[in-house]
């Protein structure tokens, strides 16, 4: 599928809107037009639920907010339909099981009998555990809680990888068209809490997903102004890792150590703040931030292109670049994503997206759902 490219589109176009909600007195958020009366997806299930027997919980469990939705899955190849979208901020609860109880609050107090569910963490059997949140979670133990038929924890950045092939042009912002064939394999990474990475093989069978720890392998710094900002996170954290700045608390850090650069007394700001110091108030330390952050974030992305050999492009995800998106666009990224000698000449001729649609890795789960059942 052709994307469309920079230039092309005259503003940036995310997936849906998103408005205010309640649940459980907590602040929710839910989407107007997805969240459709239940009622049109009753079926037959396997008791007296009234979701279908088509229709699976996904869940996207981020470090800072918690996705969830009902999909009635796709039978001709096509995209999941999503419904009943809803996200929660994870700092309003404790453990999964409380979102869980939230979402199904707001449903009606039904869930779908089968689920899917995409964390911020590793996957080990049918366990894992959220890096930025410290919740652990147990496919076997939410299957008996919430009694669900079969549940799925998968990693979240494996769910957007294997939602990319679905994602059309309103999804997504070209930065670079590319030359080469989109058949390769394909990079997904991005800041947000953390920094996820995935890649994607497609091979004559379809697809598969590969999930990694990417953001943790140590950050390598280019020219002078990254190189203090990484010896003085050296001298106080110890090893610095990608995560350790391309990430929300990254941010931060690159913040502070800019301000003792200029002999400026840091202010206390998170990472919100300081795109929007940057971005409305052309705050020049705030904007130097921005500017190093997408720098090293092009560094990154170059060198996991050559690790992965990713000829079927990069699609950069995440929840920090779709809110700096019209700053990211025109940052130093691409420069510095095409400084790999002597590979420029590869670099250069691999396509790169941005995915704007909050819901893609929603989808992934419901299609990673599938692939697990089909092989059951």
């Amino acid at each position: 599928m052709r994307r469309q490219p920079l230039g092309k589109r005259p503003g940036i176009q995310i997936g849906f809107l998103i408005q205010p909600g309640r649940a459980n007195g907590k602040t929710a958020t839910t989407h107007p037009m997805k969240n459709q009366d239940n009622a049109e997806n009753n079926g037959t299930g396997s008791g007296s639920n009234s979701f279908g027997a088509d229709t699976i919980l996904v869940a996207d469990i981020g470090g800072t907010n918690a996705r969830l939705a009902s999909v009635q899955t796709a039978t001709s190849g096509g995209a999941p339909k999503i419904t009943g979208f809803t996200a929660f901020p994870c700092a309003d609860y404790n453990e999964l099981d409380a979102v869980l109880e939230a979402y199904k609050s707001s449903q009606g107090g039904e869930l779908p009998e089968r689920a899917c569910l995409a964390v911020a963490g590793p996957i080990i059997g049918r366990t894992a555990h959220i890096t930025n949140l410290g919740w652990d979670m147990d496919a076997d133990q939410l299957e008996n809680a919430f009694g669900f038929d079969r549940l799925h924890i998968v990693n979240d950045f494996a769910a957007l990888a294997r939602s990319t092939p679905t994602l059309g042009n309103d999804d997504l912002i070209t930065l670079r068209e590319g030359t080469l064939a989109g058949d390769g394999p394909v990079s997904v990474m991005g800041p947000g809490t953390g920094f996820g990475l995935a890649l994607l093989v497609q091979h004559s069978g379809g697809c598969t997903v590969v999930s990694g720890e990417g953001g943790h392998v140590s950050f390598v710094p280019h020219g002078a102004q990254e190189t203090r900002v990484w010896s003085a996170l050296q001298k106080s954290i110890g090893r610095v890792t990608v995560e350790t700045l391309l990430s929300g608390v990254g941010l931060m850090r690159i913040y502070r150590e800019l301000c003792h650069m200029h002999d400026t007394s840091p202010l206390n700001y998170d990472p919100r703040t300081i795109s929007y110091q940057a971005l409305e108030h052309g705050d020049k330390i705030c904007l130097e931030t921005l500017n190093i952050f997408c720098s090293m974030l092009g560094s990154v992305a170059g060198d996991m292109v050559l690790s992965h050999g990713a000829t079927g492009g990069v699609f950069l995800g995440g929840g920090i670049l779709p809110k700096i998106a019209n700053f990211f666009l025109q940052s130093n990224f691409t420069e510095r994503f095409l400084d790999k000698p002597p590979m420029q000449k590869f670099v250069e001729k691999v396509p790169v997206h941005l995915i704007v649609a909050p819901d893609a890795a929603l989808r992934g789960a419901a299609l990673l759902y599938q692939e697990h059942e089909s092989k059951a």
